[in-house]
């Protein structure tokens, strides 16, 4: 299933990008690849070491401000022994960037995430899929022409149906939050 999502989110975004690869110059446009790494939260949580957040994120920069962007993110399994997730899906979103020299620029980003997640808490073990909002603000550094380096936060907005569960477990909030350091191949 995860493996179909990423192929129709890479056939949805790469027509369009045919077409405006054809008309864009050496203005700043054109696709883009990357991968990142980092580590994770749950809300009010704290960052902690075995946490580690996956992405490979594929896009296209419309003009030096604006580009579109897929994603594919990887949670991992995360919580303790009484309540734990493992949370894997894609997603698209629109950046915003903002160039504040020629090599180094600021962003926003804000789309829809399309994810599938496991749960278990208490002995009891359910399967969730569900799509949610998420959001972030990054800082993009070029070390070349066709090379960056990212860094950047976001928060995913995933929400559990917790009617199963015991009551303590029903008012955790399960928002994600991420801190990622990455690396982007324009061409």
């Amino acid at each position: 299933m995860k493996t179909l999502q990423i192929f129709t989110l890479a056939a949805a975004l790469l027509p369009s990008g045919l077409v405006m690869a054809q008309q864009a110059g050496s203005s700043g446009q054109g696709f883009y690849l990357g991968a990142n790494y980092g580590g994770y939260k749950a809300r009010g949580g704290d960052f902690d070491d075995e946490n580690d957040l996956y992405e490979i994120v594929l896009g296209y920069q419309i003009t030096p401000y604006i580009s579109v962007e897929g994603n594919y993110s990887d949670f991992g399994s995360y919580g303790s022994s009484l309540a734990s997730a493992d949370v894997d899906g894609t997603g698209i979103s629109l950046v915003g960037q903002l160039p504040v020299s020629d090599s180094f620029a600021i962003y926003a980003k804000a789309g829809q995430f399309w994810w599938d997640g496991d749960v278990s808490a208490a002995n009891i073990n359910r399967s969730f899929d569900d799509d949610s909002i998420f959001y972030g603000v990054g800082t993009k550094f070029d070390i070349s022409h066709a090379l960056a380096i990212t860094a950047e936060y976001k928060r995913y907005d995933i929400e559990f149906d917790h009617s199963d569960f015991p009551q303590p477990l029903r008012d955790k909030d399960t928002d994600l939050d991420t801190l990622t350091l990455g690396v982007r191949y324009s061409f």
